[in-house]
């Protein structure tokens, strides 16, 4: 058996310069596809492995490994996607776009799509959940209004993130705390430091971007009421089609296993269709499986509308099903790969281990941790896997400065946590891309809250040169 050997600094370097450019001009320059870059990426640094003696086996081991951690992640987002069809042909969420239209006034969409969603993620603990739920139904409100999709996207996803870093029932917030070792409640006590002049920042910046909507104002309401009208006729609205999602809110709050509750009120949805919509049952199993289709209501060529409410009643409804998700699935394999390749070669170890050498200071050690998240987020596409080595490589950094492991909680959820679903080639970038129906890179600059927090962070790894406002220390006690 061949023994490995470490690859030099330099040649570590060489090889992320490689996969940065690599990544920019590929997905960022030329828009080629996520999978394919993911792959390229994968061979070159297999070969890059293979040269420092590290064997295919090895690499092939580590992904087995890897996917078996994302097994969860991967029936999560079959779940949600049998959901999203389930709700649609139930009506749960055109009964949501309908209420949506009847109260939103135009000239407030973004701002209350971020605010409805902060309030859903904060109950329920989960950015997939609410955006995968609610956000679905604004994005459909908002392309009802014939309004910016980006933004309003832009807009659920920073609300969903809100809730994601702050709320005690999230999944990351509780493995950023115990990653790091910190208390739960004492570490979501310090993210509000940054977390809420973030908040002002967002509820600031989605106000002014919508006061221009007030511009087509008539035409709107017209608009908004065509849509209301078409929706009335496809299905029977009441409120008992909201049940779905009180089962999902309500098994958020209890803490139940997710999938099940995803699949319960998936069934739930099923069940309300057949009892008060005009569908048969293979347009329900195919919704659940396939995704809703317009097609499947019987009378819905004989409604009367203008081509433009057609293209919006399509965007809206023809969504959903379990395979749906399976491209954001094939992504997050391709993604696994290329972090297993990653690791077992050693160059980012390399890199890491030698810049850890030069933080002698609070600012460089957060700073460092801040950006190492963000890069390890980056390159693995999981923000949890890039916690615990975090915490494994900067741990001795935080007692030598003496600083409080809430710090470093803080540091990896405004470095990992909040940037996640920035980046294409994620999981979560993947998957809010799918779910909400907008690329990635055209909502990433209207996500207000997630970019201004992690400024704010910034601003707070510097404070500690003339102020300790926010840094958290150990008590050294006396002996």
């Amino acid at each position: 058996m061949s023994i490995s050997r470490q690859p030099s600094f330099l040649a570590a370097l060489i090889l992320m310069l490689i996969i940065f450019v690599i990544f920019f001009i590929g997905i960022g320059v030329l828009n080629y596809s996520v999978e394919f870059i993911l792959i390229s990426v994968t061979i070159i640094t297999g070969f890059f492995a293979k040269h420092y003696k590290v064997s295919w086996k090895e690499i092939l081991t580590a992904f087995v490994g890897k996917i078996k951690d994302a097994v969860p992640a991967m029936l999560i987002l079959l779940a949600i996607g049998m959901l999203i069809g389930c709700w649609m042909i139930s009506g749960t969420i055109p009964l949501m776009v309908y209420y949506g239209l009847e109260v939103i006034n135009p000239a407030y969409l973004y701002l209350t799509a971020f605010l409805v969603t902060v309030c859903i993620s904060t109950f329920t603990g989960t950015s997939w959940g609410s955006a995968g739920t609610i956000g679905v139904a604004l994005v459909a409100v908002a392309a009802a209004m014939d309004v910016s999709l980006p933004i309003t996207a832009g807009a659920v996803i920073s609300g969903a993130y809100f809730g994601d870093k702050l709320s005690p029932l999230s999944d990351t917030t509780n493995m950023a705390a115990l990653a790091a070792g910190a208390d739960l409640y004492e570490s979501i006590r310090n993210m509000l430091y940054t977390s809420v002049p973030a908040f002002i920042v967002a509820c600031i910046g989605f106000y002014f971007v919508g006061m221009d909507l007030n511009a087509g104002g008539n035409v709107q309401s017209d608009t908004i009421f065509i849509m209301k009208d078409v929706l009335n006729k496809l299905f029977w609205l009441n409120p008992l089609l909201i049940t779905p999602a009180l089962l999902v809110f309500v098994g958020a709050i209890k803490k139940w296993d997710t999938i099940i509750v995803l699949v319960a009120s998936s069934f739930m949805a099923l069940f309300i269709s057949a009892v008060f919509q005009s569908f048969t049952m293979s347009d329900l199993t195919s919704a659940a499986v396939n995704g809703f289709n317009t097609k499947m209501i019987a009378y819905f060529s004989d409604i009367s509308m203008n081509e433009a409410t057609l293209k919006n009643i399509n965007v809206l409804l023809n969504r959903g099903g379990i395979y749906s998700m399976v491209s954001p699935i094939v992504v997050m394999l391709c993604a696994f790969m290329f972090a297993s390749a990653l690791d077992v070669s050693g160059g980012l170890n390399v890199i890491l281990n030698s810049l850890i050498k030069k933080l002698n200071s609070v600012t460089s050690t957060i700073l460092a941790t801040m950006f190492t998240s963000s890069l390890l987020v980056g390159c693995t596409g999981n923000a949890v896997i890039s916690f615990f080595l975090v915490k494994n490589m900067y741990d001795p950094c935080f007692k030598n400065n003496k600083l409080h492991m809430v710090n470093m909680s803080r540091a990896m959820e405004s470095g990992a946590t909040l940037l996640e679903g920035l980046f294409p080639w994620t999981i979560s970038g993947m998957f809010m891309a799918k779910t909400l129906g907008v690329n990635t890179l055209d909502y990433c600059p209207w996500v207000f809250f997630n970019i201004s927090c992690f400024l704010f962070a910034i601003v707070f790894a510097f404070l500690p040169k003339w102020s300790n406002f926010g840094t958290r220390y150990e008590i050294i006690e006396e002996r």
